[in-house]
């Protein structure tokens, strides 16, 4: 249980689901609702089999062209006793040309200590990310496709929906900019708690790391993920799986 506070922040960074109304220029799945549309998608969280809360996704249209992606975090059952506010994780971003670019990011773990947070703007002009992690200043250099923990989930979903290779990804987390590999690992019917629903399964990883993400995506539903697990060193950790699914 020592390591569940850093699970919990982890996979409310890194666990994806949905996405906004962008616009008819946005491509959108042949057999499902758009990517772009505004959902709210709940999982149960379990660290090492035991029951660690619940992760609630979000993608709100917040007019004039901006979009708010964000994660909740809230422990439950023993977690509770490590984790004792909810964790936010957040990516404002706008869609330019039928690009994501995100604007601004947050992680905050919920308490009146900035020690674990981190704050992004993203200045497209200069060409910088500028703000703090963990109290400490950060500014990185910006390229045109460069995305944050939160807005890279919905720039995948939506290469998934266009039927486009995932490449090698970079985006930058906390302090740092990091590349990604996706694979695709081919496709599943998974029994989950909305009912049984066909998926197309991507496995995750960074160059010579021993952790491993996998994420179940349901074209059924605009390729939002219904499952996902993160393993190290071959044994499952961590797994998020859907329990309710809402759309306005």
């Amino acid at each position: 249980m020592t390591n569940l506070a850093g699970t919990l922040t982890r996979w409310a960074a890194t666990a994806l689901v949905a996405a906004a109304a962008a616009g008819p220029a946005i491509a959108a799945s042949a057999s499902g609702p758009s990517v772009f549309q505004p959902s709210k998608v709940t999982f149960k969280a379990e660290y090492r089999g035991i029951t660690a809360g619940t992760i609630t996704l979000s993608l709100l249209d917040v007019g004039q062209g901006k979009y708010i992606y964000e994660t909740r975090a809230n422990a439950g059952g023993l977690a509770k006793l490590i984790v004792h506010h909810e964790i936010r994780e957040a990516s404002t971003f706008t869609v330019e040309n039928n690009q994501i670019r995100p604007l601004s990011y947050v992680l905050d773990d919920g308490s009146p200590d900035t020690s674990k947070d981190t704050r992004l703007e993203f200045d497209w002009k200069a060409g910088v990310a500028r703000g703090q992690h963990e109290d400490q200043p950060v500014e990185l250099p910006l390229k045109a496709d460069l995305q944050d923990r939160m807005s890279v989930q919905v720039w995948i979903m939506q290469m998934l929906a266009a039927g486009e290779p995932i490449p090698s990804i970079e985006f930058i987390d906390r302090d740092e900019i990091k590349a990604y590999l996706y694979t695709n690992e081919g496709t599943a019917k998974l029994k989950t708690a909305i009912g049984e629903i066909d998926t197309v399964i991507y496995s995750s990883t960074r160059p010579d790391s021993t952790r491993v993400s996998r994420f179940w995506y349901a074209p059924s539903l605009g390729f939002l993920p219904v499952r996902a697990e993160q393993q190290r060193k071959g044994k499952v950790e961590t797994v998020l799986s859907v329990l309710k699914v809402e759309r306005p």
